[in-house]
């Protein structure tokens, strides 16, 4: 996936797309547009689509690379955003796809809508050292109450 979009466009709409709580940008480069999907937010812009395509990534570390594209004259009015199996580059920056999470797929007729983390079921995810386990309680509760451990099945 590979496109060029006005740089101010692309930063304005990263930040209204991404005002909320959800952790997972999905971008779409297709039919000369950029459509930027989080949560239950879209926005889009015109953009030159060399190489059509939808990626998830985290915002979070989009807006802060963006963030360092100021309007000085070393930058231009676009940046060129391509994104590989193996990473991301924008402008001059690469990044690898381990070090941002980036799930690519090249057909955006077949590419989810969404995509969402997995916390490991309970009874497969490891038993928390003893100490993680202990109550959080202010000093005058530890003088009242038994910790856990020692009280009997009856008072759980």
């Amino acid at each position: 996936m590979r496109f060029l979009v006005p740089r101010v466009s692309f930063i304005r709409l990263l930040r209204a797309a991404c005002s909320g709580a959800e952790p997972l940008l999905r971008i779409e480069a297709s039919a000369g547009f950029v459509t930027l999907f989080c949560g239950d937010i879209e926005a889009g812009c015109e953009a030159t689509v060399e190489r059509a395509g939808v990626c998830f990534l985290r915002h979070s570390k989009l807006r802060k690379l963006l963030q360092t594209y100021h309007s000085d004259a070393g930058h231009s009015a676009t940046i060129d955003i391509e994104v590989r199996h193996s990473g991301i580059r924008v402008g001059r920056t690469r990044v690898s796809r381990a070090g941002w999470e980036i799930s690519l797929f090249s057909n955006p007729a077949s590419a989810p809508k969404m995509l969402r983390f997995h916390s490991p079921k309970e009874e497969n995810a490891p038993a928390p050292e003893s100490q993680m386990l202990m109550p959080f309680v202010t000093p005058r509760a530890l003088t009242t109450t038994p910790p856990p451990a020692q009280r009997g099945p009856e008072e759980l």
